[in-house]
């Protein structure tokens, strides 16, 4: 006589890091995510015992309860989507998640407008997107950077009429990828709209 199947079910888990693992906000603690067939609290325990990932194992401080579901799931592909989503959720609101604490930065550049026929009091400028420092990307379109093999880094034309960083207009960093390259569209709508003559790569808004 045969027995049923027993159910798998995987369980989401968020366990808190030391503060030794890198933060993209201060306040926000590095947390760890993963789908697991015992329950957070076993799983937890085994973490603390060296199970887990090199990087994080002797990290492992608490278990925190940020998962947003009632009931774990019954298939691994349901598993995984929730995972993913749950560290898009945590990321976007801060925290540094499985050693990521990459951030994604859009940002203005203004530019001369001498050489146009059309002028605008607002300002002539340039909106692009980053997961570099912004420090380094505004250097690489004001020296006109290349990589090692020789492939231009920056936008001829923002090197050809630099004036400088736009501080003012320039946004708090983004800790998903998609959020940014969302922003930067956006944000290049919203300045033209405003009256600002508006450069933006592909995304350069038609007027």
């Amino acid at each position: 006589m045969s027995g049923k199947k027993k159910t798998k079910w995987y369980y989401l888990i968020v366990v808190q890091f030391d503060d030794t693992m890198k933060k993209r906000d201060p306040r926000k603690p590095h947390v760890y995510v993963d789908y697991c067939l015992s329950s957070p609290e076993v799983r937890f325990q085994q973490l603390r015992n060296g199970a887990g990932p090199r990087y994080a194992v002797g990290h492992f401080t608490k278990l925190l309860n940020l998962v947003p579901y009632k009931t774990p799931a019954k298939t691994i592909e349901v598993a995984k989507r929730r995972k993913n989503e749950l560290i898009e959720k945590l990321s976007a609101a801060g925290h540094a998640v499985n050693g990521n604490a990459k951030e994604w930065r859009v940002y203005v550049i203004d530019l001369k407008q001498d050489h146009l026929v059309k002028k605008s009091p607002k300002g002539h400028i340039y909106v692009g997107f980053t997961s570099k420092s912004i420090d380094e990307r505004v250097n690489q379109h004001k020296y006109g950077a290349k990589s090692t093999k020789d492939q231009r880094l920056n936008s001829k034309y923002v090197t050809a009429h630099f004036v400088g960083l736009n501080k003012k207009l320039t946004p708090k960093p983004f800790y998903v990828e998609q959020h940014a390259k969302d922003r930067e569209g956006t944000l290049a709508k919203e300045l033209a709209k405003k009256g600002y003559l508006v450069r933006a790569g592909d995304k350069t808004p038609k007027n």
